[in-house]
């Protein structure tokens, strides 16, 4: 038996390696994953337009020796075994490169640290000439040639990332700067919502000097988002924390709150688990096939901090954007996503109701049949029997024939597909306390004037929707009452 190394033919590999499978938005989120775990506090972002288009990323972290970036710039530079800190966002010591050049053929890296800058960069084109993995080094003054490189003096340490000539992108449009401006756009969305956890607290991110601003996928701003019970799985000497949210009621909703979820149709199709490497959200909008999505678990969402020493476990890909549900705390996770259905579904089917509005009116009634339910059109409530008491016996027979077929052709499975797809306007019109008065009080105008019992009248209004939800309506028709 003998031994022979078999080195791979750089201009092949390198060429397949741009194939992993990188979209822009996640190959310059891998690339701020350096950053972070360099312990930068500001990321700057530029795109620069024009025959020659450009991207640059500038961070203010540890900044790194001469030794140190040909080591980062070298493929396989960590063992994706090996322990690692346990806020290192890394895996695979292939993020800096394979992002790069999936999207581009050039990687300019320079770097700060000791006052020292030092710079190399993979050239694919450099390569193929070379037929081997020839790095490119550069010496002091060459390194002033690079666009907005100086910016590098302005800060004690970091990195400098500099990508050119896109020929993937180029290949795909006919206008390479349009597309890389949209690709840009979809990228800032997607730092905000990948990243949300640093930039609420440590981190800057600019695009263009325009300042990221954080998208909270759990809204724990708005006081109507319920904190469900957290949940704590300790596997191989690992903590796994699971937090589950319950999001408001689409009629509690802000347009803010609106922005930071994306629309309606994402409020559905993104609840479920969001999965967390150190902080770093990897996946999310999935329940792992423990349940199906539906209308009425959309507002479901639950956080699951996972630490790096557990990336075998849930099979996180090099881009770090998918994940896989470990048998092992299969079992446990459900148990979160019962808890957090139940609840979700609550907040749907019991929207505006007390807990001791047992005798409270509805408009609509939701009657069990057999296991089934349907939907009648309540006739106790004070505006029906009002009306009656001024027909006769065939103008009672015609409204409730009416009345029945209104019931009869309730659009229960339109309605259904039309909320599912978020697109049934729940923003009522708001009717101000003086005006439902106004109803009221004419209505108790015409029950005395026709010698019905008013105060009876006026008290079935006070239980009945929509007035039954405005304290102070009740409290004036009350003393209105009182003073008749």
């Amino acid at each position: 038996m003998f031994n022979k190394e078999t080195i791979p033919f750089a201009p092949s590999l390198i060429e397949s390696m741009r194939s992993l499978g990188y979209s822009f938005e996640s190959a310059i989120a891998d690339l701020i994953d350096n950053s972070i775990s360099a312990n930068a506090t500001k990321i700057d972002i530029k795109l620069a337009p024009g025959n020659d288009p450009y991207i640059i990323i500038l961070d203010n972290g540890n900044g790194m020796t001469n030794i140190e970036i040909e080591e980062a710039m070298r493929y396989g530079s960590r063992n994706p075994l090996e322990i690692r800190d346990e806020n290192d966002l890394g895996r695979f010591g292939l993020g800096l490169k394979s992002a790069s050049l999936s999207q581009c053929r050039r990687l300019v890296v320079i770097s700060k640290k000791n006052n020292k800058v030092s710079g190399y960069s993979w050239d694919i084109d450099h390569i193929i000439d070379k037929q081997s993995w020839m790095l490119i080094g550069y010496e002091n003054d060459e390194l002033k040639d690079f666009p907005e490189v100086d910016l590098l003096q302005d800060i004690e340490s970091g990195t400098y990332i500099l990508l050119e000539k896109f020929d993937r992108v180029q290949e795909s449009t006919d206008n390479l700067v349009k597309t890389l401006k949209r690709n840009m756009d979809n990228t800032v969305e997607h730092i905000s919502l990948v990243f949300h956890r640093f930039l609420e607290k440590e981190l800057d991110i600019y695009v263009n000097n325009e300042k990221i601003e954080p998208k909270d996928p759990f809204l724990t701003s708005n006081k109507a988002t319920q904190f469900k019970r957290e949940q704590k799985l300790i596997v191989n000497e690992s903590v796994i924390t699971l937090k589950p949210f319950i999001l408001p009621h689409m009629s509690r909703i802000t347009n803010n709150d609106l922005k930071k979820v994306g629309s309606k149709e994402r409020l559905k199709n993104e609840q479920g688990f969001y999965v967390y490497r150190n902080r770093r959200l990897i996946i999310w909008g999935t329940w792992f096939r423990l349940e199906r999505k539906d209308e009425l678990s959309k507002l479901a969402r639950v956080m699951v901090d996972i630490p790096n020493d557990l990336d075998y476990m849930w099979n996180i890909d090099i881009k770090k954007s998918s994940a896989n549900l470990p048998d092992i705390i299969k079992k446990n996770l459900y148990n979160c996503v019962y808890e957090s259905i139940l609840n979700s579904e609550s907040v749907n089917k019991y929207r505006g109701r007390k807990a001791d509005d047992g005798n409270i009116d509805y408009i609509w009634q939701r009657i069990e049949n057999r296991g089934e339910f349907e939907y009648k059109i309540n006739r106790n409530i004070p505006q029906l029997k009002m009306l009656e008491s001024t027909l006769n016996i065939k103008q009672l027979r015609s409204l409730n024939e009416l009345l029945i077929q209104l019931e009869e052709s309730f659009p229960i499975s339109t309605l259904y597909i039309d909320a599912s797809k978020g697109k049934v306007n729940e923003n009522r019109e708001v009717i101000h306390t003086d005006e439902l008065f106004g109803q009221v009080m004419e209505q108790i105008e015409f029950a005395m004037k026709n010698n019905m019992d008013y105060k009876e009248i006026g008290n079935a209004f006070i239980k009945t929707e929509p007035y039954c939800m405005d304290n102070e309506l009740k409290k004036r028709i009350r003393e209105e009452l009182k003073n008749v």
